[in-house]
């Protein structure tokens, strides 16, 4: 199971000087938006020291996912707040890494290619975040962008033997790459990425979602938490952007795959053929952006989505299939390939277990035909690899053998062949058995397609129950989360505060004199000041951070593992934020304040209503004090 590396470890790796490391006006950006009392005026100084960074930040600002009313054509207060201080932090980061980063030593690695396919996955990441509100999409791009530096980090510390490590993957995203990194240096790209991101900052929650994004069953997320949910993101993020890298022959087969993925995020087959074209559109706007060149991938048409119950999928025997030849001997390969090949199978070679392995997983054949005896993985080795798989437990596997004996037959039969045939395969016994192997496999293919038509179904269902229960726990005002889910994910933190012992707190905000703002300028302006504020909140939210409509104009915001001071630093940037910016609805400019009231779980509060009651005690000082102020619970209740 991937982890993240020890301290030790990447110490060593850091004192080599090689890793990639953000540079110049970046960390300037970076150690002042670590810095609690920094003012937006600050950052925008620092940041427009390089005109390329001020342009990718109005990209980003301007990009569908962040929805702003009108363009951004300066880097103002305004545009900051709208992707949001920790955004802006990890977006800064990101961008440097690019600019310093476009060429290295390792021979074999594709630089261009590298950053290309991650700008992708990136877009594609902010993209389907943006669709399933699983985090801030600015934030969601930068995870997408760095969740490959492991990758590039490797390249850097290992230029000569990564080099040829990728030549024995077969490319720079080979599928097996992570076994054979860890075999070579003891660690692999996702761990190396993983810790990177968290030396720099970044969320654990994000920094989880990477090391596990690659193998999402590998993770112990609990099914429907937001951990799994962003690793199923990112895992979808990713192959979509692998498929712009694809033969567009190829492109159909593939796209179908994503589609129950994407209904498990909620995202049905029309809007991810909506998201794929607009990952198109915006990739190619990036890469200009970051002056990397992006492939020319033609859109994604209607039948790339096209269902597995079409005409061709559903044929009782198909008429050619993926096969695998895995012998020691090239003749024989060579041979068998002649012959499958015109039957018009698509066929495909390896020299030995290992390798073939590899290409099973690659390839993912429906027959797979293999010798017995072989040097490093022998026969034996892979039949029983590829039935501890899901894939191999569906593929039908022909063993052939020079060893005519029944406890060899046997024992082939016992580690999972379907079929035992002896060496040399005489060609017209070969077609035989291959036209009664199809028949299963014609079999097995319409239980495949009976099981993800109801998988499908069922998916469907709980889709549509999800969004049910989704729009029974949001405010459809501001799309934060309403009263009601307020008060059960604050039982649910204030449960595990206690069972392990960390710290909980509670911001309690109320928009000063709102009542006046509906008197004077009518309900429309007020619900548009409404969902500015809800805005902010969310700008300066954290990722674990559980931002909430629990009244009228009365916001709470619950924070995980914080303690009253670092609270009270949230409150006073959110309140000098809200102060600092001038909200505008129907042609009304509006200076608003909040009060805020902040408290920290103590041991003698056991339930969200005591504890909301305390919050609520300090944000009446706050108003009793004059308002516009931040007030911090003095007692226990």
């Amino acid at each position: 199971m991937p982890r993240l590396l020890s301290p030790a470890q990447f110490v060593e790796l850091k004192a080599s000087g090689n890793l990639p490391s953000p540079k110049g006006s970046a960390l300037k950006v970076m150690e002042l938006c670590q810095r609690d009392s920094v003012t937006l005026p600050e950052i925008i100084q620092a940041v427009q020291v390089d005109p390329a960074m001020v342009g990718r930040l109005l990209k980003m600002a301007n990009s569908a996912a962040l929805g702003r009313p009108r363009p951004a054509v300066a880097l103002t207060s305004d545009v900051l707040m709208a992707i949001g201080i920790q955004s802006v932090r990890q977006m800064v980061l990101a961008f440097s890494l690019v600019s310093g980063n476009l060429q290295g030593q390792c021979r074999g690695f594709d630089y261009e290619q590298f950053w290309s396919r991650s700008t992708a996955t990136g877009v594609a990441m902010q993209l389907i975040g943006a669709a399933t509100r699983a985090a801030p999409p600015a934030e969601l791009f930068t995870v997408g962008l760095l969740a490959n530096i492991g990758r590039l980090a490797l390249a850097a510390l290992h230029p000569k033997r990564y080099g040829e490590l990728l030549t024995r993957a077969g490319g720079q995203f080979a599928f097996e790459l992570p076994a054979l990194e860890m075999e070579s240096f003891g660690y692999s790209h996702l761990e190396v990425a993983a810790t990177m991101m968290q030396d720099w900052g970044l969320p654990r929650l994000f920094c989880d979602t990477v090391l596990f994004h690659e193998t999402p069953a590998q993770s112990d997320f609990k099914a429907g938490s937001r951990s799994a949910g962003l690793v199923a993101c990112l895992h979808l993020a990713a192959q979509m952007a692998g498929l712009c890298f694809m033969p567009q022959s190829g492109r159909k087969k593939e796209f179908v795959k994503l589609q129950a993925q994407a209904l498990g995020l909620g995202i049905a087959d029309e809007t991810l053929l909506t998201l794929s074209n607009q990952m198109l559109r915006e990739w190619n706007e990036w890469s200009a952006l970051l002056e990397i060149s992006a492939p020319v991938v033609a859109s994604f048409s209607p039948l790339d989505v096209a269902g597995e119950d079409s005409a061709e999928a559903t044929a009782e025997v198909p008429e050619g299939i993926t096969i695998l030849v895995v012998d020691d001997d090239p003749t024989v390969c060579l041979l068998l390939k002649k012959l499958l090949a015109a039957e018009g199978h698509n066929v495909h070679l390896a020299r030995h277990g290992d390798e073939g392995l590899a290409q099973a997983l690659q390839h993912q054949p429906q027959l797979v035909i293999t010798d017995l005896l072989m040097p490093r993985m022998d026969g034996l080795q892979l039949i029983k690899s590829l039935r501890q798989t899901e894939l191999g437990r569906s593929i039908y596997i022909i063993a052939i053998t020079i060893i005519d004996d029944e406890d060899t037959l046997a024992e082939a039969l016992a580690f999972g062949a379907d079929e035992v045939l002896s060496k040399p395969v005489e060609g017209k016994l070969l077609q035989a058995r291959l036209k009664a192997a199809m028949r299963i496999i014609g079999e097995l293919q319409q239980q495949r397609q009976e099981h993800n038509e109801l998988r499908r179904r069922l998916l469907e269902l709980s889709i549509v129950n999800q969004h049910a229960q989704d729009s029974a726990l949001t405010d459809v005002l501001t799309g934060l989360y309403n009263r009601r889910h307020a008060m059960a994910r604050l039982a649910q933190e204030m449960a595990e505060a206690e069972r392990s012992h960390r710290s909980l707190s509670l911001l309690l905000l109320d928009i000063d004199h709102f009542k006046a703002i509906n008197d004077n300028y009518g309900r429309d302006v007020g619900d548009a000041v409404l969902r500015q504020f809800a805005e902010i909140l969310r700008g300066y939210s954290r990722a674990p951070d559980v931002a909430c409509r629990i009244g009228g104009e009365e916001f709470l915001i619950i924070l995980p593992d914080t303690e009253l001071q670092g609270a009270q630093h949230l409150a006073e940037r959110i309140r000098s934020a809200i102060q600092n910016q001038t909200m505008t609805a129907a042609e009304t400019s509006l200076q608003l304040t909040a009060s805020i009231g902040i408290a920290e779980k103590r041991a003698t509060v056991r339930d969200p209503d005591q504890f909301i009651r305390f919050a609520d005690e300090a944000l009446n000082d706050a108003k009793q004090g004059g308002r516009n102020r931040v007030a911090p619970a003095h007692r226990s209740p």
